[in-house]
């Protein structure tokens, strides 16, 4: 069960509660009928009345219901970390010209608004006009870098279970990488890694701005890869 099911069915049970002490309240403080009124009731009014109570708890419960959605959305509001893990990232994948609602280009204003969370800077502005920043409270290792205030590059960490559209993922072969992108990669040494770097080049023409950089380590497995604008997705040390 998801972390927002679980909060919906706590405030539910809640919701009943309240409901309970509202009318058992409300029934603690009525006025007292006196005896003479209550014996000139027909028998089929009183009927009436005694099912009239019965069914109050019950409409106190419904029309609180009406209120849990609102309810869970303002928790999920309350706690980021449910947003990102279960909405934003959880089956979002890495694209050449973005990820998820993330769309490269976009400004860090934007960026924000598309993701309905903030995003904080990761480390120190080395580069001055570049840095990188990252969702708050996101479990997946990624950061976006920006440069002049724009999203141009998504690099995606070691310990991220992203994967790319065709597939391609962290601990994936340079083989796999070559089959998802048949005729589409140029291998050259990676001297930090003693493995390769991996660039795709798009073969659509309105792409051609675009590329998706892997990086292996000694036994071919990519430990962390990159997609964005070229030629700030080439760069292997990132803003430094």
């Amino acid at each position: 069960m998801s972390k927002v099911s679980l909060v919906g069915a706590a405030a539910l049970l809640s919701l009943v509660g309240i409901g309970a002490i509202m009318t058992h309240h409300s029934s603690a403080t009525a006025p007292a009928i006196p005896t003479s009124t209550k014996s000139a009731l027909a028998p089929n009014q009183a009927n009436q009345s005694t099912l009239a109570n019965a069914l109050q708890p019950l409409r106190s419960v419904a029309k609180s219901l009406l209120y849990l959605p609102l309810m869970e959305r303002a928790i999920a509001a309350s706690n980021p970390e449910i947003l990102v893990e279960e909405s934003v990232f959880a089956d979002a994948e890495v694209r050449l010209t973005g990820i998820g609602p993330i769309q490269i280009g976009m400004t860090l204003e934007e960026a924000t608004d598309a993701l309905g969370l903030p995003l904080v800077p990761i480390g120190s502005n080395l580069g001055g006009d570049c840095a990188y920043y990252q969702p708050d409270a996101v479990s997946q290792a990624l950061g976006f870098m920006v440069v002049d205030n724009r999203v141009i590059r998504v690099d995606v960490w070691p310990g991220s279970s992203l994967a790319t559209v065709s597939g391609a993922k962290i601990g994936s072969t340079t083989e796999e990488i070559a089959t998802f992108y048949p005729g589409q990669i140029e291998a050259i040494p990676n001297p930090y890694t003693k493995g390769e770097f991996l660039t795709l080049t798009p073969q659509d023409p309105e792409l051609s701005l675009f590329r998706l950089v892997f990086e292996t380590d000694a036994e071919g497995k990519v430990v962390q890869y990159r997609a964005g604008q070229f030629p700030a997705v080439t760069w292997p040390d990132g803003c430094v």
